[in-house]
């Protein structure tokens, strides 16, 4: 880090040095404390969860940091320059990206990171981990093949982020561009093709320039929709609906009166009109509430939980565990009063839990309570530990 020629920005970079000393601390502790299994005293699946629960971080912030302080145990030269405060943080999660074992490349690449800013430091290291890896057998890409569901950026949109071998997503904008060249050709206007121009004014808004209304990136956005569409629909036979369905909560007023807000099983939001648009669509499932925390109970005496109780018990969650801190979504819905002992199989009589906070429960001496006029599902371990969350319908307010 850089001096500054004031006393008060002296001051400050000397107080930031020192808070990047106490995390370089803290974070090379979190190996510790992974190893110990402690955190499972605690009533935890994973230190991560741990991490969330009890430091109040974000889910992403959490495993980012233990990434990061198990990469720093097998990276000694990385760590000593971390711990020396001779580069902080924010450059050593680029550090610790870089592939491969290698003391001699980390040395050069902590001066980089000590001569350069960040931005300069994660074009070095992802340059490095691109040439290196452009000769890898795709089994040894697996590791960042895939598609992920990333939080909203406002707007009402979210994003789709693919990761994919170079041949594979050029594959994919070219089919995209593909089936937007045959729409245009078939009477589609709003499908420009990339190599064309329209020679008269859109018939939809007299516009001559109407390519400017729907970028590139959205048309090729649109095609790749249209087509898994598609693909749906020519295998009704063999997808699953009840797998391929989409959840979504509203509020019984919002979706009667209009306005208002609703929410994915992924914690999207939507508008009060698009869950009304959504639902007139069979692979729609309507989860309608009352208030907060109500949903009508639409419970049986039997011991089997129904479709319809499952679905409506794991939305009051927000389709994850119920104990505080765990971020799993598959669970199981368990009977706070035991089926055994005379509980029934209704709505305010279940909780979804992860496999191991299930398994707390009935084998490792926790108890649990739910209290459906205030929404707190509330665990307790057997060395007097707790855990209680609120329930959270996924509708914004």
């Amino acid at each position: 880090m850089s001096t500054s020629v004031t006393a008060a920005g002296r001051e400050l970079i000397a107080e930031w040095r020192h808070v990047e000393s106490c995390v370089a601390a803290w974070v090379l502790k979190l190996v510790e404390l992974d190893r110990s299994g402690q955190w499972a005293e605690d009533g935890f699946a994973t230190c991560t969860s741990w991490l969330v629960a009890k430091c109040d971080l974000g889910w992403s912030t959490a495993k980012e940091k233990m990434r990061v302080a198990h990469e720093l145990e097998r990276r000694p030269v990385i760590r000593d320059a971390f711990v020396a405060g001779l580069v902080p943080f924010t450059k050593v999660r680029e550090l610790t990206r870089l592939k491969g074992l290698d003391d001699e490349r980390d040395e050069k690449f902590v001066v980089v990171a000590q001569e350069h800013p960040v931005r300069v430091l994660e074009a070095r290291v992802r340059n490095w981990n691109y040439f290196n890896g452009q000769d890898d057998k795709p089994s040894n890409l697996d590791d960042h093949y895939g598609l992920r569901h990333e939080h909203g950026f406002g707007g009402g949109l979210g994003r789709l982020v693919i990761e994919a071998p170079d041949d594979f997503i050029s594959r994919v904008v070219s089919i995209a561009d593909a089936y937007n060249d045959w729409l245009f050709h078939n009477g589609d206007p709003t499908t420009l093709p990339v190599d064309k121009a329209l020679k008269e004014p859109c018939a939809k808004c007299g516009d001559d320039g109407h390519a400017a209304h729907r970028s590139l990136s959205a048309r090729r956005a649109d095609a790749v929709f249209d087509l898994l569409e598609e693909v749906v629909l020519m295998h009704q036979s063999k997808i699953d609906p009840e797998a391929s369905a989409l959840n979504v909560t509203v509020a019984y007023e919002d979706l009667i009166a209009g306005g208002g807000l609703a929410a994915t099983e992924q914690g999207k939001t939507l508008t009060g009109e698009a869950a009304r648009r959504l639902a007139c669509d069979a692979g729609i499932h309507r989860i309608v509430v009352n208030g907060v925390s109500e949903i009508l109970d639409v419970g049986r005496k039997t011991r089997t939980w129904n479709f319809a109780q499952r679905r409506v018990i794991r939305a009051r969650h927000g389709f994850r565990c119920a104990a505080e801190g765990c971020n799993r979504r598959i669970t199981q819905i368990h009977h706070i009063e035991w089926w055994e002992s005379g509980g029934d199989t209704s709505v305010d009589n279940g909780v979804p839990l992860c496999a191991y906070h299930h398994h707390l429960v009935h084998e490792g001496g926790w108890t649990i309570t739910y209290n459906p006029h205030t929404g707190v599902t509330r665990m307790e371990g057997p060395q007097g530990q707790i855990l209680e969350t609120e329930a959270q319908l996924l509708v914004a307010s």
